[in-house]
């Protein structure tokens, strides 16, 4: 059964194999623990939203013969699943009403069926940022979206160049991480290019 492709796995799955539930589990579990990881940055939480999208997966198993992807399908359920999880933190909270406001509780685990799109990519990446160290995401928004200078973010921010400099690569290289993750869920290796 190792040697199944997704789409052999999901028909199994969808016939009640829980065989191919396991196999799928073996395949992108850690991606999604650290996709969650990610914004959660609790272990436990996030190993409790890979348990509860692949819980939804296999309940919803009638469902997913019509999944062309089962990337797309995870990476819609577990950006979800995040989000119920930051629905009642502040930051989060204008995204979660957003995405969520029209959408029952039901067809948010089952939203997973379309293309993952580049909007959703940069919804992913905004509530990131939005959820970096206050002075890391203010330096970092400074550089990349009004262009301004190290010197220009650290005398508005009262820090040094330096500490701009570091605050910039640190927020950088984690977005790198992310975009690692983002690209196990997604055919859209451009995401690089966004950092």
């Amino acid at each position: 059964m190792p040697d199944l492709s997704d789409k052999e796995i999901l028909e199994r799955l969808h016939r009640g194999d829980t065989g191919a539930l396991g196999l799928l589990y073996i395949r992108y579990a850690g991606a999604v623990t650290e996709f969650a990881y990610r914004f959660i940055k609790a272990k436990d939480e996030a190993d409790d939203i890979t348990h509860n999208v692949f819980c939804a997966l296999w309940d919803n198993r009638d469902k997913l013969i019509c999944i062309e992807s089962i990337k797309n399908y995870l990476f819609q359920m577990t950006k979800n699943a995040i989000f119920t999880y930051l629905r009642h933190d502040k930051i989060a909270s204008e995204y979660a009403s957003r995405i969520h406001s029209d959408t029952s509780e039901e067809n948010k685990l089952l939203d997973g069926d379309r293309e993952v799109t580049t909007k959703d990519l940069l919804e992913i990446i905004n509530l990131y940022i939005s959820r970096m160290p206050e002075l890391q995401r203010k330096a970092f928004q400074m550089s990349r979206f009004e262009n301004k200078t190290y010197s220009e973010i650290a005398d508005e921010l009262g820090i040094s160049p330096r500490t701009v400099q570091h605050y910039i690569s640190q927020a950088l290289a984690e977005l790198r991480k992310l975009s690692e993750v983002l690209i196990l869920f997604t055919s859209l290796n451009s995401i690089n290019n966004l950092f």
